[in-house]
């Protein structure tokens, strides 16, 4: 079994792009914004990606093994704080419709995942906080998916 992206998560190894963690998390926002093939890496899930093909699918062993590392762990909370950074730099994830809506949901999943039901409710509250009453702009689609993450 290669434990590729828990290297990358360690940051000791690549993702499929050849590009180690803190290079991803050095990256500006407008990268974070315009590049779709990362964040998968970042926040791994156990189900396949409908957006990026040939991100990683997490197994059973792998995901053991992120929740025992401290190392992933720690490159996990990094990920964590540099999006919501990236949130609180940008504003169009606050419109009805974007792509950083997905995003959210799968980094609630991977949190839950990867962490426990807390960290990944303190991020989805998060998130409601930024949004204040822009919460009502967002679509009913994105809420559900947020809400059932």
């Amino acid at each position: 079994m290669s434990n590729s992206i828990v290297n990358f998560l360690e940051g000791v190894g690549t993702d499929s792009k050849n590009r180690h963690l803190d290079a991803i998390l050095d990256q500006d926002d407008r990268y974070w914004e315009h590049t779709h093939d990362f964040i998968q890496w970042l926040f791994p899930l156990n189900e396949e990606s409908r957006a990026v093909r040939n991100s990683p699918v997490l197994i059973d062993e792998e995901i053991e093994l992120i929740r025992s590392s401290e190392r992933a762990q720690e490159g996990l909370r990094s990920a964590t704080v540099r999006y919501q950074s990236f949130l609180l730099n940008t504003k169009p994830w606050k419109n009805s419709h974007n792509h950083n809506h997905l995003r959210i949901t799968r980094v609630i999943k991977s949190l839950r995942l990867l962490f426990n039901d807390d960290a990944a409710n303190e991020f989805k509250y998060w998130v409601a906080g930024q949004l204040g009453d822009r919460i009502d702009a967002i679509n009913s689609e994105s809420k559900r998916f947020w809400r059932n993450a």
